[in-house]
Order: structure tokens, then sequence, then C-alpha cells
């Protein structure tokens, strides 16, 4: 089952990575019109850097995202070989579809632009292989020589006329079919080397095939004039089964004849583009549920990537063949609903075939139901034990309960790529993270307050928060731990003794833990590291002393607070614990530990709480009057969406298969919620709904699709 799971990603990637690999067009970019203005004024250099710019932040028309097959032949060892490549389906242009601006451009910008996504420029073979194939063949039109060719005016005269031709034939060939014979080709070649700084050009193709541009390098690689046109061309193919690259087989003794007819291309790029030789680990990333059976991978953008290796586990521990996913196209799809997935990610360079060392790890469960707990693992620091995969300890004791969640590091939530807001909890993983590389730094502790001050739920464990925060910290660092992690610094260790105290215990009153929770974290033999600085603390502002080192205070160990922060406008929460969660032992207390966190962020006290039932028969249900004047389940039974309506705001649903099979649980903070129930399976279910003041307990009825 494993081995046809990742086919079938395998085969996802092989069909994505047909699209060109550029963002998606902002909608406030500029069109064809505007940025012919924006250029005209500006110096070469100036104009060149808004080209590479504009298209690069993807602000070419839609119709050329989707490439085009071509195929080239040789007979090789006397057998007929054939290779097939994708490419743009027209000259490239920046705009929309229906107002684009055939842009040319000089070979070094072109290079730049290409090794950034992917692509290269094509030989002369490739070229006429190209026109060949083309359904649709334009015929060339020209603009008389003067010294005016190579302006921006003659560019755009020119772009006026074969967008006027072009529209001629769009009912027969709409946009994104192959169309040849606008331009003349600025192409990959040996000529490029024979004389410092050319320009090689070659086509233009008339109706018999013909090229009116014989292939040449008379030109500096600064010229360009109206007929100059750039076709991109995907570096990645398939050969005999096997990924390869265009720049490969055009430097293969043995396979050039597939793309060139001028033997061998052993540089096959202009000398312009600085070649990538290594790669950065991707630090700023993110693991997203998306829905039942997708996850998305979000990566703070890398212009020396074109691609991310991903190497996916269903249990943290084993992994099989990375999936190669073009930057612009981090989905997983074909996952398993509702179970764990483990991912770990390396930066991928395709025209180079560069990868840069394997990333932390980060996981999510892909489900229709929306996640409650997002984990941000902060823990950077290079210390020994730090195996950067501890957000299996944490998401394995949530995943007990049924929970969904996802994951992102410290570095993408500061970049803005992940939104706390989005998640009715976080576990903020910090370890031994300290004064080295930062708890929270002034960009997380804004993000991090204002999360709790519209009313967040932040668990944070580590040993030295407190020392980098309030023992080595500014004034506002102090302020930040006090107001809003609730704690003050008293001492590096118990008793001021490193490697002695290795065991955390319930207060005897107000603990929102169980009395059974006192907990051993780990001296270096429990399979993580050795906590020898666990920081000892005090409550601050409110906050409640709630676990400590040992009987004699003030060892404290873990805070909580339930409240207004400090200029906050909904009632927030904080836990606190100056032990690493992950280097906890047994697992089985790892998740009485979160179970209490949990219970503690969403599961309200219920005293005084009515439990509400309604009546049932033996084929369906009976809402009474009085049950519905409080909660309402429509339409029930259901196939897709079960709506819920309370006359108090709901604060908890949970969800029960009647033989216990399935299970769902998520906090709530509003009247109404509307469940996706697509994915779960036909059967009868119990609803239990939770507000402040009552327990409503309904059967549900999910109808057969």
């Amino acid at each position: 089952m494993q081995y046809i799971k990742y086919l079938f990603l395998l085969c996802s990637v092989n069909l994505l990575s047909q699209t060109l690999n550029v963002p998606a067009r902002q909608a406030a970019a500029m069109n064809g019109a505007q940025f012919v203005t924006a250029i005209t004024p500006l110096s070469f250099t100036g104009r060149e850097n808004l080209i590479m710019q504009e298209i690069l932040n993807g602000n070419v028309p839609n119709f050329y995202r989707t490439l085009a097959a071509v195929t080239s032949t040789a007979v090789i060892g006397g057998v007929t070989k054939s290779l097939t490549y994708y490419v743009i389906p027209d000259y490239l242009a920046i705009g929309t579809d229906t107002n684009y601006f055939l842009c040319p451009m000089s070979p070094i910008v072109a290079t730049k632009i290409a090794d950034s996504i992917g692509c290269t420029l094509p030989t002369r073979k490739m070229v006429n292989d190209i026109y060949a194939q083309a359904a649709l063949k334009l015929t060339p039109l020209t603009i008389p020589a003067s010294g005016t060719m190579t302006t921006v005016q003659a560019f755009a005269q020119h772009n006026g006329m074969v967008g006027s031709q072009r529209s001629g034939s769009l009912t027969a060939y709409p946009l994104g079919t192959l169309t040849g014979g606008d331009k003349k080709d600025i192409i990959i070649s040996n000529q490029i080397y024979t004389t410092a700084n050319r320009v090689i050009i070659y086509g233009w193709h008339t109706s018999i095939g013909n090229p009116i541009q014989p292939l040449t390098n008379v030109h500096a690689d600064t010229y360009m004039d109206y007929s100059h046109g750039m076709r991109f061309v995907q570096n990645s193919v398939m050969y005999n089964g096997s990924p390869t690259t265009v720049k490969a087989i055009l430097q293969s003794s043995s396979l050039n004849t597939l793309l060139s007819d001028e033997g061998v291309i052993s540089i096959p790029e202009y000398p312009y583009g600085n070649p990538v030789t290594s790669l950065s680990v991707p630090k700023s990333f993110a693991v997203i549920n998306k829905l039942n059976n997708t996850l998305e991978i979000k990566v703070k953008n890398d212009n020396n990537a074109t691609h991310y290796k991903v190497y996916i586990s269903t249990n943290g521990n084993t992994f099989g063949a990375p999936v190669t996913l073009a930057k612009a196209a981090l989905i997983l799809t074909g996952l398993t609903a509702n179970q764990p997935y483990y991912v770990k990610i390396a930066s991928y360079n395709s025209t180079y075939s560069v990868t840069s060392a394997v990333s932390e790890l980060l996981a999510a469960v892909p489900s229709s139901v929306q996640d409650t707990m997002l984990f941000v693992n902060g823990f950077d620091r290079v210390v020994t034990g730090n195996t950067f995969d501890f957000v299996k300890q944490h998401s394995s004791s949530l995943f007990v309960g049924n929970h969904c969640f996802s994951s992102a590091t410290n570095e993408s939530v500061q970049d803005g790529l992940v939104s706390l807001a989005n998640y009715k909890g976080v576990d903020w993983i910090l370890g031994k993270e300290s004064t080295v590389d930062e708890t929270f730094n002034t960009s997380e502790q804004t993000l991090v307050s204002f999360y709790l001050k519209q009313g967040g739920n932040l668990l944070v464990s580590g040993s030295e928060i407190a020392w980098d925060l309030d023992h080595s910290g500014t004034t506002a660092d102090k302020f930040f731990i006090s107001n809003y992690l609730k704690v003050n610094y008293v001492s590096d260790a118990p008793n001021n003794q490193a490697s002695a105290w290795y065991k955390s215990i319930n207060e005897q009153a107000g603990s929102i833990f169980n009395l059974t929770d006192t907990v051993y974290f780990d001296n270096g033999t429990h399979g993580t590291y050795n906590v020898d600085y666990p920081d000892v603390i005090s409550a601050a502002n409110n906050g409640t002393l709630t676990m400590h080192y040992t009987s004699a205070v003030p060892n404290g160990s873990a805070v909580y607070f339930k409240g207004i922060f400090t200029g906050g406008i909904a009632e927030g929460k904080v836990v606190y614990l100056a032990f690493p969660f992950e280097t906890v032992y047994d697992g089985t207390k790892r998740n009485g530990l979160m179970k209490d966190v949990w219970a503690f962020f969403f599961i309200p006290v219920t005293t005084n709480t009515t439990v509400v039932t309604s009546t049932t028969t033996a084929t369906g249900i009976t809402n009474t009057q009085n049950d519905n004047a409080i909660c309402l389940l429509y339409p029930n039974p259901a196939k897709n969406i079960l709506n819920i309506t309370c006359n108090e705001l709901i604060k908890e649903i949970t969800l029960n298969s009647v033989n216990g099979s399935n299970s769902l649980h998520f906090a709530v903070n509003s009247n109404t919620e509307a469940m996706d129930v697509s994915a779960l399976a036909a059967g009868i279910y119990f609803i239990t709904v939770k507000t402040n003041t009552k327990i409503i307990i309904r059967k549900f009825v999910k109808e057969s699709d």
C-alpha cells in the first residue's frame, strides 16, 4: 500500500512538472501596455532588472503556464531514439491573456530567469523541431530596418502587429496552442564561446519552414531588436524512464544528437548566470492540513531552488525515496485521511542538479476537520541530543485524543507563511533554546502577545526560556515573559545544581494537571537529551504556579494563566513548562500532560451543567421542541454538511460513532458550526455539544454518498 501511495505521488509530480514554475500572477500586476510604459524611460540595466522582477514574480499570461510537448528524434547506434521535452507555447510575454507584451531581452537576463525557474533556452535543432510541430504557424511580420529597431517603441509596435495577426486565429487556435513564426529565437550554441560576449540568433521560419535568420553571432550580448523572442524549455526531462535534463543531454557524447545539430555542447548556457553550487537548508516552512487527503507545504522562496525534495513518513522514523515537487506546486495528495504524516524537505535545483541538506521534521494530519492546534518548532540550537524532530513527541501525544494538527518552523511564523490566528491552540517547542539562538525574538514576541490578546491558547515548554528572557533579557524581553508568559526567573536550576533534578510534581491544590501527573524528564538516557539546567520559575502577574521540582518552594516548574492579557480584548490562556515537554517519559506521562493542557484550553468547567439529550426511535431521531430551542442539528440525516446552531456559545463538539471506531473532537467559539461530515463512514453517531452551562447529546445519522 505504501508503495502504491508513493507511486501515485510520483505520477502526480510528473504531471505537475509540465507547468511553468513561476508564482501565480498577482491581481495588481502590470498588464502588457502598462509594462511598456514602465520600461520606456529606463536604462538598459533598469529595463532588464524590471523584466526579471516581473517574470519571477509570476507576471506572465496564464496561457503560458501549461507547457507544450515537443518530440525530437535521432539515430543512435543504428536505432531511432526520441526524447520529449516541454516548452512554453509562444515566445515569452509579460502581462495578462488579453493584454500581454512579447518581450525582447538580452541572453544575460534570459539565462538568469531560466536558471531560477528550472528552464533553459533551445538549440537550433530544437527551434526547428518546435516550429515543425507548432499547430499554428504565423507568417513573419517585419519592420523596415532603421536605428529605431532596438527601441521599446519598436518592440511595442511589433507586439501590436503580432497581436492583431494572432487575434485572427483565436477561434481555431486558442491561446496556449503551440505557436511559431512570430519571432526569432535566442539559442544555445557552441558559437556562444567562439567570440566573447555574443548573442546567438536563429530562426523566424517562413510558412514553408525556412528560417529567415540563419545562425549568427555577429551581435554583442547587449543587442536586441523587435524581432527577438525567448522560448523557454523545461530543463527536466525523462529519457528511457530515468530523470535527466536537457543540459545533460547536450553534454552527453552519446545522446547529444537528440537535441543538437552541432555535436556536444559542453557549456549549454550563456556565461552570465551564477551557477548554483550549493543550496541552503530550508528553515522557513510549514506543513498544513488542507483537506481529507491533502497536505500543503509552504516554503519561503529561495531563488536558487527550482523544486523541493519531500520525504514522507507515517511514523517519523522510516522514510521512503523523496518526492520531487516544483516549488510552485508543493501539494501532497493521495494521502490517508486522519493519519499523521511526518515531513522533511530539501531544496533542489534541477538546472545544476544540486540538493541541499535535509530540513528539520514537521508533521500534519490531512483531515476535513479544521485544525485546532499548531505546533511551532523553535528549537534551533545545535546542542548534543537535538535531533530536530521533537514534533514527534508533541504530535503523538495530541493525536492520542484524535485531535488534528499542522506544524511550522518559528521562522515561517515570523515570515508570515503561517498565521497563529488560524489556530485555537499553539504549542511552541523550545527545548534547550537559549540566549545563543533566542527563545522568542522581538518579532515572535509581537506575534505571540497579539495572539494571546485576541484570546489564543499557548503551551510553551523549554528549559532556558526564563534564563534568556528574564535573567539575560532586555526590558522588552522581561515585559513579555512576565505579562504574556506569566513567569519570573528564579534560578538556573533547582538549588543551582546542574544535572541533579529530573522530577516535576504537582501542587497539592490549584493544579490544572491531575495529581497523577508527576513526571520525570530526561537525563540523557531516555531517548531525547539531558535537561541539565531546567529553569526554576515563579508565577507573575496573576499566573498560578502549578508544578515544582521538589516538595520545597520556590522550586517552581510550571505556571498557568486564564484571563485577559495586558492590552487584550478576549480571554486567553497560557501553560508554561520550564522543562521541555518532549523529554518527559514515558509516553503515557506525556500523553497525560497533553490531555490536561487540552482540557484546560478547550473543555469548560461544567459546574451546575444541565445535560440535555434528544429522544430517539428505532428508525431515527426525534428532537422535542424544547431540545430544538437549546440546540438544533440539521439536516439530520446528512451526507456532506451538518449544521449545529445553539442559543448559547458553543465551546466544544465531540463526535463518536456508535461502535467507537470513529471519534472527532475540536473546540468552537461561536453559536453556529458547519461540520464537513462527507468523509465519515455511513452510520449512526453521537454528537456531544458543550456550552458553558449545558451538555447537549444528540444522535446523528450519516447517509451514504
